[in-house]
């Protein structure tokens, strides 16, 4: 039997709760009638009835909108499937971006299962609120999500800490009137037959040419600490040198303030990178000539390499200090199925993290959803430690220094090492 108590508002902003349903009567009290009493005590005791617990979910406002809303539809789903529990449910609003900061204030009262994005499971750990799976739930999200996914979720301990959901990572939107399918596999190509725009000063890409060759943030899985930010090979060496000459081209446009959008709408741009997130503006101006695509190659001294982009994911965590532990794992690992993560797509949005999703209908017919899910396999794990803070900034200076011609291809080393310096010294 299904129960609702009242909920919780958890964001920093007024949002309003929309519940399950209306709340429905308590329990009947299980003392018998006294007419009756004589007869249940000649009886043998019935089997213990299912379990009354509470399960607190902290979910997206888009997740909960109204009765017919994702989370609203999975709850009577897992109670169908959990016979052995009557549960009464207490349902809040928390975005994944505000996770962190509304559970770390008192992880003893915050929700048993919330949604958040992974940059903050460092901080939700040493706050104590964020739960490491382990035996079958660890087997689920090694079994049902792609090596990357499981990445972003480990701490540096060697522990998952959560059900992936989403994914989030940056590919290429391009005018199929300018390129074809051949043209868009390697970006030199593009760069010979239209006008192509890369953020070269954005951190968050700017990195890509060195992970192409090999290049590492904190080490392979992006957790180690003592490995550093490793830009130190000869390749990525040539990768500066490539950087430096590409920016060269009459057909290279840095994107910064919108202008790769702009331009792509008003033809000025045939090529661009970003997310799933420009696809509504974009689609809007180009309709059926809007492509998009995973990373294209570059090609130096004759070798293709993989242009690779920053990875990251959302999540469902379940708190340590739930009052029914078993439960909360049990609804988080169900939430995060593939039949589940597929509903919320159809319902929320969201694009699916799990790798069986890839091969339904409804996703591989979405070709921004499927160049995302695609472009997956072509990133690193974006790292979630504290140490990751000294790499924005010297990255975006690199970046500058390529755009204004500071950074050559006769001192690409000696810039280069300078500002490995710096990736590995809190900038001092």
């Amino acid at each position: 039997m299904k129960k609702l108590v009242s909920t919780l508002l958890v964001s920093s902003m007024a949002l309003s709760l929309v519940g399950c349903g209306a709340p429905k009567a308590p329990a009947a009290a299980t003392a018998a009638p006294a007419a009756t009493q004589a007869a249940a005590e000649a009886t043998t005791a019935a089997p213990a009835g299912p379990e009354a617990i509470t399960l607190k979910v902290w979910a997206p406002q888009v997740d909960q909108v109204d009765e017919n809303s994702w989370i609203n539809v999975m709850i009577p789903k897992f109670e169908e499937a959990h016979p052995e529990y009557d549960i009464t449910w207490d349902i809040g609003v928390c975005g994944e971006g505000d996770a962190a900061s509304i559970v770390k204030n008192d992880p003893a009262a915050a929700a048993d299962v919330f949604f958040y994005a992974n940059d903050q499971m460092g901080t939700l750990i040493e706050a104590g609120a964020l739960s490491k799976l382990g035996g079958s739930y660890l087997e689920t999200v090694q079994n049902n999500f792609s090596q990357t996914h499981v990445d972003l979720l480990t701490y540096t301990d060697g522990g998952v800490y959560g059900f992936p959901t989403s994914p989030n990572t940056w590919f290429m939107w391009y005018n199929k009137e300018t390129f074809n399918e051949e043209d868009i596999k390697n970006i030199g190509t593009m760069l010979e037959k239209g006008v192509v725009s890369f953020p070269m000063d954005n951190s968050w890409y700017t990195g890509t040419f060195f992970f192409g060759v090999g290049a590492t943030v904190f080490g392979p899985q992006g957790v180690d600490a003592e490995a550093g930010i490793d830009f130190s090979s000869d390749l990525c060496v040539e990768a500066t040198k490539y950087m430096a000459e590409m920016v060269k081209s009459p057909n290279f446009v840095n994107d910064v303030d919108g202008i790769g959008v702009a331009g792509m709408k008003d033809g000025s741009i045939q090529a661009m990178f970003s997310g799933d997130w420009d696809q509504p503006a974009l689609y809007e101006s180009l309709g059926d000539k809007l492509g998009c695509a995973v990373l294209p190659k570059f090609t130096m001294n004759g070798t293709d390499y993989q242009m690779k982009s920053f990875a990251s994911n959302k999540a469902v965590g379940v708190n340590p200090n739930a009052k029914f532990p078993k439960a909360a794992m049990q609804l988080a690992q169900f939430l995060t199925s593939p039949e589940a993560l597929l509903s919320r797509y159809e319902l929320s949005g969201y694009t699916p993290a799990a790798s069986a999703c890839a091969e339904e209908e409804a996703i591989k017919s979405n070709p921004t959803v499927a160049t995302l899910n695609a472009q997956m396999a072509n990133t690193i794990a974006q790292p979630v430690l504290a140490e990751m803070a000294n790499f924005w900034d010297p990255v975006k200076n690199f970046g500058l220094n390529i755009l204004n011609g500071s950074i050559t291809a006769d001192n690409a080393k000696e810039m280069l090492d300078a500002t490995m310096q710096l990736l590995n010294s809190n900038g001092l």
